[in-house]
C-alpha cells in the first residue's frame, strides 16, 4: 500500500504511540525504536521523492 507524503509527514510529528499498550509501559529501548523507525520511514520516503 502506497503512502502519501502527507500521511507520512503526520505520522512523523504525531506525538502519541499508536500502539495502546506502549504509553503504559515507557521501555526506553522501544520508544527510540519506534523513533528510528520513524526516522527510517522518512529518510525513505525523501529518497523516493527525490528519484522522482
Amino acid at each position: 500500500m502506497r503512502k502519501s507524503p502527507a500521511l507520512i509527514s503526520e505520522v512523523i510529528r504525531e506525538t502519541r504511540l499508536p500502539l495502546r499498550g506502549l504509553e503504559d509501559r515507557p521501555h526506553k529501548s522501544q520508544k527510540h525504536r519506534y523513533e528510528r523507525r520513524k526516522v527510517r520511514e522518512c529518510l525513505r520516503l525523501t529518497d523516493w521523492m527525490a528519484e522522482d
